[in-house]
């Protein structure tokens, strides 16, 4: 049986709300832009954030998109809560050409033939491209500051 990826290669890199707290937590979000440029986000993603910056408005590489509530996810990530629904259903009306998403739902999007890393490959990505001299002491300030699940 032949499966097709519901992602397209030269989409948008989509990035939920628990990735980007995890990479602001340890002050890491300007990685996203080094990697890929920009991101898109969508909007129920990016409210919460907006306050922490100026105007309440995105960053130049941040790309805050509306919610795409009409699009239909695959059976394996229909139980997704509502931030990773909002994600996958906007990575998917796009297309994107990867989601970046943490947490036992990224195993799902995987398996629902949707590209997909999470932080911890984020990290190893941009230390293996010079960006960080390290990743170990991350991992060790995620899990302090409360996101040893990514």
């Amino acid at each position: 049986m032949l499966h097709r990826a519901l992602t397209a290669a030269r989409g948008p890199v989509v990035v939920s709300e628990k990735t980007l707290r995890a990479l602001l937590a340890i002050r890491k979000e300007k990685l996203l832009p080094q990697l890929f440029g920009s991101v898109t986000i969508a909007k129920s993603n990016f409210d919460p954030f907006a306050d922490g910056f100026p105007n309440r408005q995105p960053p130049p590489w941040l790309h805050v998109e509306p919610d795409r509530p009409d699009q239909p996810l695959p059976p394996r990530v229909a139980t997704a809560n509502p931030s990773e629904a909002a994600t996958l259903r906007l990575a998917l009306a796009l297309p994107a050409s990867q989601v970046l998403i943490d947490g036992p739902i990224k195993e799902r999007v995987k398996l629902s033939f949707i590209k997909a890393e999470g932080t911890l490959s984020l990290l190893v990505t941009a230390h293996r491209r010079g960006l960080l001299t390290a990743v170990q002491p991350m991992v060790k300030a995620l899990q302090t500051l409360g996101h040893g699940d990514v």
